[in-house]
């Protein structure tokens, strides 16, 4: 047994070196010579990830060539073999095989392909539709789609022109997917000309805008702070209940701590400043707050969090959070770090991961701004530290224009983290 997996292994390797330099039917007759030795396999007598792995490589060479050669009639007759020797739950793809979904999902849309060819846009959209019926194993780490996206646009697309009444709002979300995918994974590239097209479509953009998660994701012009809150309240029902989202119910949870007056006079004091008025109010009629949890979140100091609480100078604040960060001492002088936590003062922060925080601040003449730290570069934090230094600090926001860009931020990376979830099955 271990001979006949030891020449599989060779003719394999053989066949995609000769695909490496585009000889594609002697690669395609290397792949071959497998096939007597893999017939002899069976599950019964062959550890089951050596099976799927012979099998796997010689079906993903040969659909490639066939593919290049354009053997049409072989390459159905070999997608079809594929979903005969993998036949998949798809209600249960969590413990599948990696190489087998994979296999599957490239005949699949092989045969999806092969009906646009033939302009049976239904029979395409049949496949597209099982090919992403099978969702990532458990040991699939990424996206399985990323390589289908483009190519489910394009057959709902046909769809679409064939019957438009019947296709047009599968073909409007397969086309929002892809841009949203697109955006995620570089390697997704919309450069059809008609879905590019498409982009701008009046009837596609009304679709874009009449979608509740759509319209929640980003501020309007004068949102407040108390209308950010409300906006993520009205996401998470959209996102939770309507969309049926498989996050956990503490992602979508808002935390608010009381503020006693006593205690934001005490930080005055401490500080020699005073706070300003629109956070004033907030802290005292509604509360400091925190959204989402972890990574994601956006939060208002006032709970004493990792010793944080209400607000503090800039430096201090930020050293507290990540518990030491010498590169302010390396760079600034004693001087330059006392004027920085004398006039700007941090008061909340978003996460957005371990390594990366925005910082939220206000300074002393009431004006509030952000600045983003990450550790792996702190070059633009020091210009930007810098120029507070030297008055050029020119990017100050309202506090309710702070508060609705971070919940934008907070929105967008819940979708992100949806996503991620729906992909798990």
């Amino acid at each position: 047994m271990n001979d006949s997996f030891k020449s599989i292994k060779n003719f394999l390797r053989e066949a995609r070196l000769e695909a490496g330099n585009r000889d594609y039917a002697a690669s395609l007759a290397s792949a071959e010579k497998a096939s007597p030795l893999l017939d002899t396999l069976s599950l019964d007598s062959t550890p089951s990830a050596k099976y799927h792995d012979a099998w796997g490589g010689y079906f993903q060479q040969k659909l490639k060539c066939l593919r290049q050669l354009q053997m049409t009639d072989a390459l159905s007759a070999t997608c079809h073999a594929v979903l005969d020797r993998f036949p998949i739950d798809e209600e249960d793809c969590a413990n599948e095989h990696p190489i087998t979904l994979q296999v599957a999902r490239r005949a699949l849309r092989e045969l999806a392909t092969l009906a646009l060819e033939r302009r049976d846009a239904d029979a395409a959209v049949e496949w597209m539709e099982r090919c992403f019926a099978l969702t990532a194993s458990n040991d699939e780490a990424d996206d399985p789609f990323v390589s289908s996206y483009v190519l489910r646009a394009i057959v709902f697309l046909a769809g679409y022109r064939s019957e438009p009444d019947r296709y047009q709002i599968r073909f409007f979300e397969s086309l929002d997917e892809l841009t949203f995918k697109a955006r995620k994974f570089p390697e997704i590239r919309i450069d059809d000309p008609e879905l590019v097209a498409f982009l701008e479509d009046p009837a596609y953009l009304a679709y874009q805008a009449s979608k509740p998660a759509e319209v929640l994701s980003k501020g309007g012009p004068g949102e407040t702070w108390e209308g950010a809150l409300d906006r993520f309240r009205a996401f998470a029902e959209e996102l939770q209940v309507a969309q049926q989202s498989p996050l956990a119910d503490s992602d979508f949870e808002i935390e608010v701590w009381p503020v006693a007056l006593s205690d934001l006079m005490t930080h005055e004091k401490d500080w020699d400043c005073m706070a300003p008025a629109g956070l004033r109010e907030l802290y005292l009629d509604h509360g400091s707050f925190k959204v989402q949890d972890e990574w994601g979140a956006l939060t208002l100091y006032g709970h004493g969090e990792d010793g944080l609480r209400l607000f503090g100078g800039i430096v201090h604040m930020i050293d507290q959070l990540w518990g030491g960060r010498p590169e302010f001492d390396n760079d600034f002088s004693d001087d330059e770090i006392a004027f920085l936590n004398a006039n700007f003062f941090v008061f909340g922060q978003f996460c957005h991961d371990s390594n990366v925080y925005t910082h939220l601040f206000f300074d002393r003449d009431g004006r509030f701004g952000s600045v983003r730290y990450d550790q792996d570069e702190w070059g633009p934090m020091e210009t930007a530290l810098r120029h507070m230094i030297d008055g050029r600090q020119a990017c100050f926001q309202s506090l309710d224009e702070l508060i609705s860009e971070q919940m934008n931020a907070v929105i967008e990376y819940l979708i992100y983290l949806d996503d991620e979830a729906r992909m798990e099955g």
